[in-house]
């Protein structure tokens, strides 16, 4: 039996893997939607981005459970207030996949200009791999296979540097084809949605800071 099956009780543990999974389930949602606006199929994508959102409504009351459990139950104070730390972060990535599906909802993405829409899915891509990553991470830590996260946990700091990158061409993007974009405010919301995937990545990677700062305190007590 592993070290996080003597730290934690086995609720906190199971509600961990439903947790995640339902995260990984946002995303996977996030992306189909995706796929099926670029083959013009709307309302399907719709319907995608809508049963996101009953996930997410379903990943917060996991949740709010954990954080309840984990209130109630005796550990080292460090432990839980780094367990508290990385629900947050993994929170903050459904929060913000949360607003980039809503961004989705009001922009008539075939409209866009072809670089911007590309630009976007480039950066889609690396978000979405970064979440996969960082979902893969927290169960290789749940099953204490500590070397594997870590490895994972590098991944995600590496997508979100790049992520970064991306970003930024994404905005340059926005201004030089400024002249592209009817009404104006369109370009806001093409704005918000790439800030909005951006922060995604971000909590990525706050989330492996934190799964790290775990699986260090856990090799120091074995």
């Amino acid at each position: 039996m592993g070290l996080i099956r003597e730290i934690l009780p086995e609720r906190i543990t199971e509600l961990l893997f439903s947790y995640i999974d339902k995260i990984e389930e946002i995303a996977d949602r996030f992306s189909r939607a995706i796929k099926l606006l670029n083959e013009v199929r709307v309302g399907e994508a719709r319907a995608e981005l809508a049963e996101a959102m009953k996930v997410q409504s379903e990943a917060s009351r996991v949740r709010n459970e954990i954080i309840s459990l984990l209130e109630e139950v005796r550990i080292d104070p460090g432990f839980k207030e780094d367990f508290f730390h990385l629900i947050k972060r993994l929170d903050r990535i459904v929060d913000w996949i949360k607003e980039a599906s809503r961004e989705l909802t009001i922009i008539p993405y075939l409209e866009l200009p072809d670089a911007v829409r590309k630009g976007l899915e480039k950066l889609i891509d690396k978000v979405l791999e970064a979440v996969e990553d960082i979902v893969e991470a927290v169960e290789k830590m749940l099953d204490t296979e500590y070397s594997e996260a870590k490895e994972l946990i590098e991944e995600v700091e590496k997508l979100e540097e790049e992520a970064d990158e991306i970003d930024v061409e994404n905005r340059g993007k926005l201004i030089e084809l400024h002249d592209q974009f009817s009404p104006v405010t369109l370009a806001i919301l093409v704005h918000d949605l790439n800030h909005d995937l951006e922060q995604v990545a971000d909590a990525c990677r706050e989330a492996g800071d934190y799964l790290r700062a775990l699986i260090v305190g856990w090799a120091r007590h074995r």
